[in-house]
């Protein structure tokens, strides 16, 4: 059902492009659709599987270093908590920050173990991709031997 400013579409597609068989480029695009649907399921090219692995594995990399940057000991006030009544001096600062590092030893020890080991993980990652881009080769490599 047609609005009353809604154009009828198969005279707007007819007048802006006179030549065209629409029944036709509706056939190529079916057919297209169905040559996509109907290939089977292949390896996904080696480039956009590095490509993808390696933007993921950088960008764990960039977590890891923000949280091994928030892992270390506070030794300034922040800013944004500001310096009323209690906070104004320097000795109370100090003596806070000093509790805080005392209280949260322990969960930096577990961080900075979670971190290393997400490191290594990121390593291992690397490596394997690295693997599979060997053997991949090699595949290909004994394809071709097997055709020719």
């Amino acid at each position: 059902m047609r609005g009353p400013f809604l154009p009828n579409t198969d005279t707007v597609i007819e007048s802006a492009a006179p030549g065209v068989n629409v029944e036709e480029l509706v056939a190529r695009v079916r057919a297209r659709v169905s040559e996509i649907r109907d290939r089977p399921a292949g390896q996904v090219p080696l480039d956009a599987l590095t490509l993808r692995s390696s933007v993921f594995i950088d960008s764990l990399e960039g977590h890891t270093n923000i949280a091994d940057q928030k892992l270390q000991i506070r030794m300034q006030w922040p800013s944004h908590i500001g310096s009323g009544f209690p906070f104004g001096f320097q000795r109370v600062r100090a003596l806070c920050l000093a509790a805080l590092a005392f209280l949260f030893k322990d969960q930096r020890h577990v961080n900075a173990a979670l971190v290393a080991a997400f490191r290594e993980q990121i390593s291992f990652n690397r490596q394997l991709i690295e693997q599979m881009h060997a053997l991949r080769d090699e595949i290909d490599a004994l394809r071709g031997a097997i055709e020719s």
